[in-house]
């Protein structure tokens, strides 16, 4: 059957909820059923317990202590509801009107014939519940409840015209008496602390109190019965647990003088904590035996087993079940907008987070980590979240009150309880970093500390490096430049760690982490989203006072969202996300452009019958370019660029530069500025044709019909000349990632696919098609205008454009351009190898300081500046042998007499 949604009602956030109808929406369904059971077989169970062989005293005794307990268990953490539960529980079986609300949903316990056979709620006296809190040295669990049942004693005498005796067998007078009786065991149990000895035959009974005082409360019990004409006395004991002093001597009590056959006991109580102030006391009392804790533990876990019996314990809902219902949200007054749409509680938490702070959630995961895993706090974020505005009205107008409200409870609230102590100094330093162009370096400097300090996590110790683990440690170096980390790097490194490590702290940590990063995001989002000004930022006067030269010359144009980003969407080991082109070994996910290559396509812009395909090809290596290098080394994964005093991601493309790096996943980045990506190029178009007339990429593009510009700003529809700044706003809206989580999704299903596609030509198009297939819905917005749902779905329109210019049959001559540009043959790299090779040559032999080197130094320097490895390095040495004599000295002059010499031996190991 299937479940109704639960409702929570505002204003009850706080303090013990008490169910009276409307059992259909409760979470409490089947601990209230099981309950229900547990109830009817103790009771049952405690007749023919008590019933048997009369009024043998000693068979009673012996079914007590080692056969039979009386206590119905309510068992959880704080927070989790089981008080509520516990009194609604009470409630039920107390108040017929309850009752028969329940009955409509609840599995009551029937006989064969179908007939209700639970005992009927007139017959159940509640002395309601008793709070342990108020337990001391003074005030004990006997004394609280003797003056509960007199209090009602009181009240129901008052309320009768003469003295009720049922039917005679029992007067106020007897049950007064007994009151009396129970009430001196009880005061006689412990001796008074100024007598030292006893002298009297009085003083003596007084010792066999505690031994007389469990008939007596149970004759009591039976007394109390008869005279209010019921048949069981329901008693309630909330936080059992919670009074650490006297939580042993409450348990004890339970044990030893109400267990009978006159009361059932309904405790609320969390057992790892009962066990842990009972091993506490055990340990006090044997602490010169030089027993262990391990026993004391133990010694405790039986005594727990045997007072509450797993049979006997309802446990609370496990937040996974909460949030699997639909769930429903109602005023003060319990009324229901029946108008919206209904989610399961875990969607109906990340929806609310959108609707009233615009901060997207995923329950990725199975279960977010934003979502409370108790009921207490899931009805405080809830509570708070209904009382938020909403973070647009029907004007969508920019509400910012959600967004700091949430910020306070996700600040200290969540990172209180979610974070250890070692790591929430950290995590409030890093809410409020405000220097977004050294925030990634921040994190993670403190993140790669945290993770070398955790004995449980192996990166840096590992003896197995793969090119995983090669790529973090270049990351995490402490010679690594700050503004050249970028956000990639950091979403590379809480990735890779968050695969290989269950802790929950260290994972916590992470989700704090990318829920900053995800904050930080849509704040730049909507900075740069305002206008032209703050997306494509002009440059400063310099002049002007308060400017530093510096600053506005290297930030020059580059909006916040860029600064946050320093560089990059996304890191990865080379050859990781797309397959390579045959036997080759090349890869296309990332690669290097020899910029000679580049100079017939940059002069085919001008050119009418090659013109369009040209610049095509141009801005799409425009917006996947990330950097260009000097040398092919400093391509490869080991950290070169992000030792760069300057930001490798801001500034012209050098015209010195002899490769362009190459990034299929770059657009993501680039398009945050389109138009400070196409500027980059300004230089070598420049360079390349000098009959450009000035024209900048940026001017062809834009005014060029077909140009990838001209497509990726009309994604949506066609806007007139007069609304460029919609025609830019709309493609950020589109490309711009502003949640980590979907900047996840879309690397783990590159890794997912790479091997599903053949290696080929459209590999970089068939990965393109993947990230759309996602289809990742960005938020749930409920529109107060159409008491509707419009839902957001990221389709990433602009890699559309893009892949259309991997069509061969569409853009045949782009494709064919792109393979030029892209795919090195083996003699090109060959001849790029060579000429790195000379390159660090000279580079090594100018860092010389003495000359001249005697031969076998000279070849130990040639070899390192090889970078060859492994056999080819050992084949290249002895071929040196025959340049080079081991103790012959020579001159700077007579190496580069030598070059081409040793470049041939060198070509030789190469091929």
């Amino acid at each position: 059957m299937k479940q109704e949604p639960i409702i929570f009602k505002q204003g009850e956030e706080n303090g013990i909820v008490i169910e009276r109808e409307g059992f259909e929406h409760s979470i409490f369904i089947n601990q209230y059923t099981q309950a229900l059971n547990t109830f009817h077989r103790l009771w049952e169970q405690q007749q023919r317990f008590f019933t048997q062989k009369g009024d043998d005293v000693t068979h009673r005794k012996f079914l007590v202590d080692n056969q039979y307990s009386n206590v119905i268990a309510f068992c959880g953490d704080r927070g989790e509801g089981k008080s509520s539960c516990m009194t609604s529980f009470a409630t039920i079986l107390t108040d017929e009107k309850v009752r028969k609300e329940a009955k409509r949903v609840l599995a009551f316990p029937k006989n064969k014939k179908n007939e209700d056979i639970l005992l009927p709620a007139e017959k159940i006296d509640w002395l309601d519940v008793i709070d342990p809190s108020f337990f001391d040295e003074d005030h004990n669990l006997l004394e609280l409840l003797l003056g509960r049942m007199y209090y009602k004693v009181q009240k129901m005498q008052k309320n009768r015209e003469k003295e009720y005796d049922c039917n005679g067998a029992c007067s106020h007078r007897e049950l007064m008496e007994q009151f009396q009786k129970v009430k001196k065991s009880i005061s006689t149990m412990t001796p008074q602390k100024d007598k030292k000895i006893y002298d009297t035959i009085e003083d003596i009974s007084d010792l066999a109190a505690g031994m007389r005082l469990r008939d007596e409360i149970e004759k009591l019990f039976k007394f109390y019965l008869l005279y209010a004409g019921k048949e069981c006395l329901l008693i309630c004991i909330d936080d059992l647990d919670l009074n650490i002093s006297q939580g042993y001597k409450m348990a004890e009590m339970l044990r030893k003088y109400l267990i009978n056959p006159y009361c059932v006991i309904l405790v609320s109580v969390k057992i790892e904590q009962l066990i842990d102030i009972i091993a506490t006391a055990h340990k006090q009392e044997v602490k010169n035996t030089g027993l262990d804790w391990e026993y004391c533990m133990g010694m405790a876990q039986k005594y727990v087993a045997k007072l509450l019996p797993r049979g006997n314990q309802v446990p609370m809902p496990y937040a996974e079940d909460i949030c699997e219902r639909e769930l429903q949200i109602a005023d003060e007054h319990g009324d229901v907008n029946q108008n919206e749409p209904i989610y399961s509680v875990k969607e109906k938490v990340v929806q609310m987070i959108f609707q009233k702070t615009g901060y997207v959630f995923y329950n990725t995961q199975h279960l977010s980590p934003i979502i409370p895993r108790n009921l207490r706090s899931l009805r405080h974020l809830l509570g708070l979240l209904y009382a938020l505005p909403d973070a647009r009205d029907e004007n969508w107008d920019d509400d910012d009150t959600g967004k700091e409200a949430f910020k306070d409870y996700f600040f200290g609230t969540w990172a209180t309880q979610h974070l250890s102590k070692k790591d929430f100094s950290f995590a409030r330093e890093l809410a409020y970093y405000d220097d977004l162009s050294t925030m990634n370096a921040f994190v993670v400097e403190h993140f790669a500390k945290r993770v070398k300090e955790d004995e449980k996590i192996e990166i840096e110790n590992s003896d197995v490096k793969d090119e995983y683990t090669k790529l973090y440690l270049n990351i995490v170096s402490n010679q690594n430049i700050a503004t050249n980390i970028s956000y990639g790097d950091v979403m590379y490194v809480l990735w890779l760690v968050n695969g290989i490590t269950l802790q929950t702290e260290v994972q916590n940590l992470i989700f704090f982490i990318k829920t900053i990063y995800s904050m930080r995001l849509y704040a730049c989002y909507n900075i740069i989203s305002r206008g032209q000004d703050t997306l494509f930022p002009p440059t400063p006067d310099v002049d002007k006072k308060g400017h530093i030269h510096r600053a506005e010359t290297l930030y020059a144009n580059v909006n916040q969202l860029q600064r946050l980003l320093n560089g990059s969407y996304f890191t990865y080991p080379q050859g990781t996300l797309l397959p390579s082109k045959g036997e080759d070994g090349f890869f296309r996910d990332r690669t290097i452009i020899h910029i000679d290559k580049l100079k017939p396509i940059i002069d085919g812009l001008f050119k009418n019958d090659t013109s369009l395909d040209c610049l095509k090809v141009c801005e799409y290596l425009a917006l996947c370019v990330t950097r260009a290098t000097i040398s092919k080394e400093q391509y490869e994964d080991k950290g070169y660029n992000r030792i760069e005093k300057v930001p490798t991601y801001l500034g012209q493309i050098s015209t010195t530069a002899n490769y362009l790096v190459f990034d299929f996943l770059q657009p993501f980045y680039t398009l945050v500025n389109i138009q400070y990506a196409y500027q980059r190029f300004d230089d070598i178009v420049k360079e390349n044709n000098l009959n450009t007339e000035s024209k900048t990429l940026l001017d062809l593009a834009s005014t060029t019909e077909g140009s990838l510009y001209k497509q990726l700003t009309r994604i949506d529809e066609q806007l007139s000349d007069d609304q460029k700044w919609e025609e830019l706003h709309r493609l950020i809206s589109d490309a711009v990632i502003r949640v980590t989580d979907v900047q996840w999704a879309i690397f783990e299903e590159l890794l997912r696919t790479r091997n599903i596609h053949k290696s080929g030509d459209d590999a970089i198009s068939q990965a393109y098609g993947d990230i759309q297939k996602l289809k990742i819905k960005l938020y749930h917005l409920i529109r107060k205008d159409t008491q509707g749902e419009d839902a957001s779905i990221l389709k990433f329109s602009f890699l559309n454009v893009l892949k259309s210019l991997w069509d061969k049959d569409k853009n045949l001559s782009c494709t064919q351009y792109l393979e030029s540009l892209l795919y090195m043959s083996p003699e090109e790299t060959l001849s790029i190898d060579i000429a790195d090779f000379a390159s660090n040559l000279r580079k090594a032999l100018r860092r010389v300081l003495i000359w001249p080197l005697r031969g076998r130094e000279l070849r130990t320097l040639i070899s390192a500046a090889s970078k060859l490895q492994g056999t080819q390095k050992g084949a290249f040495t002895r071929q040196l042998k025959h340049v080079f004599n081991d103790e012959e000295s020579y001159q700077m002059e007579q190496v580069i007499a030598l070059a081409q010499s040793i470049t041939h031996y060198y070509l030789m190991v190469k091929k």
